[in-house]
């Protein structure tokens, strides 16, 4: 339709010869409309649900627990740690259900009851008698918990425009990136405040009363952000109002079906990860997280073996690596800066290769950070120097991380929330699995060649984003399913 077949009604929406309605760009109810104040604060509550759900991620990684475990219920460390990678299993296949399901049923809906739902589980792990419940229990409690950490990168899709997006995307990343890091401290107090053999419950109270805490804030505090179903929403209103039943939105004309469910939206997010593009980036995203819960797992594991340290002390280094990804979050969003000022002067449009110089120049701090950490974590060395490398390593990831999370919104913009679960599926299980080897990575190799091996491979993947800024362009070009998704 030609924008003279349309007419405004109201401030808010035009209309054209067919009855079909969209938001004017100026309109208060359009999202990307909101004033600063409204979108700072969908930003910080959705990060914090985000925060939450990471947290749990990382909520039975405490030192004493494999001790509590075994005495508990008779089973080896290694079963003692299956319980948090199910968890982080679950969070790899529940964005295949909650990313669709919120382009398609709206945010609000797609992410809050999703993560109430977690938090029943959360308890129902809290109240179990065996580990295959508390098992099953984590797996479900992780799949319902996916979907704010996927869909609530849509949420920003949905409220920020490119040139703001990469600040927001760092602000609300602080909240997701520090939640897996301080889960160990938080479980480790909780359960040394507790001397019987049920204190390894504490901490699925706790995680289980805040989810119950965020989503009443939520319930009231946040409105829904997906424009086409708002504004569905919207047109059934005017419907009422006026009496012209005619009027309607283009999401009214979609009709979805159980084939159309299961073999387009469901399955997008594994069809995504066919695509070279996404694939390549989120493999470089996936072993750099799986890495990060490697040392979360690992480092109070090192710090016993070269110096002593147990219990919550052991913990402590956490704070270092949370330090580092606040630090290289600061650096991404004075990036991001630089970015909205280019895309301001290329007429608003994306630029998706223009996310890659913040891995370009900073992801070296990663494998720099993880060979200072491993080869200086020895007791003739103050522990403060090994802090410095986890605290290094933590920039590197973050930077890292969210230079790939940018690349991929920007990449897909409409089925941001379904690019990022492809990503998140993949990085889900990389982070499930390698917690799973710490124990024998370190003590069969030792804490200078385990950490050396992760390095090494680190490294070996730094040139990803130098080739991509060079010639992502063309990959983009020849890639069937971005033709097709746009």
């Amino acid at each position: 339709m030609d924008d003279e077949t349309k007419y405004a009604i109201g401030d808010d929406y035009v209309m054209d010869d067919d009855s079909c309605i969209t938001f004017t760009k100026t309109s208060d109810l359009y999202p990307m409309s909101w004033s600063l104040k409204k979108k700072l604060t969908h930003t910080a509550l959705y990060g914090l649900v985000t925060y939450a759900a990471q947290l749990n991620s990382t909520s039975m990684a405490a030192p004493e627990l494999p001790r509590i475990f075994q005495e508990h219920f008779g089973i080896s460390k290694e079963v003692s740690l299956l319980p948090n990678s199910f968890y982080l299993l679950g969070i790899a296949f529940g964005p295949m259900v909650f990313a669709p399901l919120s382009e398609v049923y709206g945010r609000k809906v797609g992410v809050l009851v999703p993560f109430m739902i977690s938090a029943i589980f959360t308890f129902m792990v809290a109240c179990s008698s065996s580990v295959a419940a508390i098992i099953i229990f984590r797996f479900f409690a992780g799949f319902f918990a996916g979907a704010p950490i996927v869909s609530s990168g849509g949420v920003l899709s949905d409220i920020w425009d490119p040139s703001q997006r990469g600040m927001a995307l760092g602000f609300y990343a602080f909240f997701v990136s520090n939640g897996p890091s301080f889960g160990p401290t938080i479980c480790s107090l909780l359960i040394s405040a507790d001397s019987t053999s049920d204190a390894w419950r504490n901490p699925q109270y706790f995680c289980g009363v805040l989810n119950i805490i965020l989503f009443v804030i939520c319930e009231y505090a946040c409105s829904e952000t997906f424009a086409p179903v708002l504004l569905a929403n919207e047109a059934k209103t005017l419907r009422i109002q006026t009496g012209n039943w005619a009027i309607h939105s283009s999401h009214d004309e979609w009709q979805l079906t159980t084939r159309e469910l299961t073999h387009v939206h469901l399955l997008r997010p594994f069809k995504m990860l066919f695509s070279p593009v996404i694939f390549i980036i989120a493999l470089f995203a996936s072993y750099v997280f799986g890495v990060y819960y490697l040392l979360i797992a690992g480092i109070h594991e090192t710090f016993y073996i070269t110096r002593g340290w147990t219990g919550t002390v052991g913990t402590l280094p956490n704070i270092s690596l949370a330090f580092g990804v606040t630090i290289g979050l600061l650096i991404n969003i004075a990036f991001a800066r630089a970015y909205g000022k280019r895309i301001r002067a290329g007429n608003g449009q994306p630029l998706p290769e223009e996310r890659l110089p913040p891995l370009m120049y900073v992801a070296w701090t990663m494998p720099f950070g993880i060979f200072l950490f491993a080869w200086t974590n020895r007791n003739s060395v103050p522990w403060i120097v090994p802090c410095i490398g986890i605290a290094f390593a933590g920039c590197g990831f973050v930077n890292i991380f969210q230079g790939c999370l940018n690349y991929l919104v920007d990449t897909y913009r409409t089925y941001a929330a379904s690019a990022i679960a492809a990503n998140t599926i993949l990085r889900s299980v990389f982070a499930a699995v390698f917690p799973l080897f710490t124990s024998q990575l370190f003590e069969t190799l030792g804490v200078h060649w385990g950490g050396s091996l992760i390095g090494f491979i680190a490294l070996a993947m730094i040139p990803i984003p130098f080739v991509f800024y060079r010639y992502g362009a063309e990959f983009r070009a020849k890639n069937v399913l971005v033709l097709e998704e746009h």
